[in-house]
């Protein structure tokens, strides 16, 4: 895309870029576009009430790549409808950079290099969008500079690391955060604070992986022990919409009086793994300051929601079936091997299966057969997702669907619909 070819635009900052890579990488997941920090931006614009922070966000993405498409089709304007095309493709439809380079017949590094153009000129447009804003902005995780951004970087791509080898079972949330609050009593000691916690009468059951759950909570803690002035209240309950920790600051004795600073919102690279470690979970992080006070709100969704459990041994399937039923409503719960798989498909007795044939150690129809010889899992429907074409075998196995790799997302939705009935969209 030529310079004069692009709308006039100013120079955004490498952490912005990186921050409009990874909303348009996350384009269908809701959740993760709701506690977006460009989300937060566009809020200082006054948006309107009637729109949820990840249909803004969304909004915005979608006008700032129509901006991209010519007027006119000819030769002058030929590189720019083709970064128009790419982002269009990749980030709306969902398609590979291979099936791209196919659609329009060009070479992978073209592909790569007009996409690259194009998304430089997105983060230029929702940069001058931002920089218009009449307040100034709150951020959910710090603005990193220098070597700490190297730091973030191999943080976020360890975090990304347990999350492919993330292993869901149910957890005794309450036990859990106690044997977290232990671990970090002497750090609060050290300080001055008392963390005081405040747990519902029922204990709460997550299914999640263990690992992550305390690196996330472990990474917010102790970003807190560092912010506030008072000792530190977590109170745990029932929402709506799931399980609800609300983490904020409780005056003692000592602590800051009417008059103290407010407390600024420091740079933290565990409070951004607390963030991704917590969203690859299917939660919401939230954090503010308010009148001085820092807080933060976590939202785990539980076992309320309808529960699809995702058999398959690539971790990336997990990803895109949640990508494609955000906003559905639906709990997605991956599984990497038989053994658990069955474990949670009594555990979580969920609404529907699906389910890889190719999978090591024990393969699919194994365990289409375990599934529908017990007793306890029988009634649950199973719809096979297979890069082979066996959809007799799996029906006179008991599967009650089947879909053919790679599945999009109409595919998905249909599928589910036979087996559940209409999905309906939630906000």
């Amino acid at each position: 895309m030529n310079q004069r070819d692009q709308p006039k635009a100013g120079v955004p900052s490498p952490e912005f870029t990186r921050l409009v890579r990874s909303a348009l990488a996350h384009f269908y997941d809701y959740a993760y576009l709701q506690n977006h920090p460009l989300g937060l931006m566009l809020d200082a614009q006054g948006e309107p009430e009637r729109m949820t922070r990840a249909q803004r966000l969304r909004r915005a993405l979608l006008e700032c790549v129509e901006a991209l498409k010519p007027e006119q089709q000819d030769r002058r304007q030929a590189e720019a409808a083709r970064a128009y095309a790419i982002l269009t493709y990749r980030y709306v439809d969902g398609l590979s950079m291979h099936e791209i380079a196919k659609e329009l017949a060009l070479s992978r590094q073209q592909v790569y290099r007009e996409h690259e153009k194009g998304m430089m000129a997105i983060a230029s447009l929702l940069w001058d969008r931002v920089r218009a804003a009449a307040e100034p902005v709150l951020f959910t995780g710090p603005v990193i500079q220098g070597d700490e951004d190297d730091r973030l970087k191999m943080a976020q791509a360890e975090a990304d690391r347990l999350w492919k080898a993330s292993h869901t079972e149910l957890l005794d949330f309450q036990d859990l955060l106690e044997g977290i609050c232990k671990l970090l009593t002497p750090v609060a000691q050290g300080k001055g604070i008392q963390i005081r916690m405040s747990l519902p009468d029922a204990r709460p059951l997550l299914a999640a992986d263990r690992v992550l759950v305390r690196q996330a909570l472990l990474n917010l803690l102790t970003y807190a022990l560092d912010v506030v002035q008072g000792d530190l209240g977590i109170a745990v309950s029932h929402g709506e919409k799931g399980l609800l920790i609300e983490i904020n600051e409780a005056a003692n004795a000592v602590g800051k009086g009417a008059g103290s600073s407010p407390v600024p919102q420091r740079a933290g690279v565990g409070l951004r793994v607390a963030q991704r470690l917590i969203e690859t979970q299917g939660g919401q992080l939230e954090t503010r300051i308010q009148e001085g006070e820092w807080a933060a709100r976590v939202l785990w969704p539980t076992a309320s929601k309808a529960i699809l459990l995702v058999i398959d041994d690539n971790a990336d399937i997990v990803a895109l079936f949640r990508r494609y039923l955000a906003g559905y409503g639906v709990s997605i719960i991956g599984a990497t091997d038989g053994r658990q798989a069955l474990n949670l498909a009594v555990a979580l007795q969920p609404q529907a299966i699906t389910l890889d044939v190719m999978i090591p150690h024990q393969d699919g129809w194994e365990i289409l057969q375990r599934l529908k010889e017990s007793p306890a899992t029988k009634h649950i429907p199973v719809i096979v997702c297979s890069i082979l074409n066996e959809p007799q075998l799996a029906f006179s196995m008991g599967a009650d669907d089947y879909v053919t790799k790679p599945v999009s997302q109409a595919a998905l939705l249909e599928a589910l619909q036979r087996c559940l009935g209409p999905l309906q969209m939630v906000a």
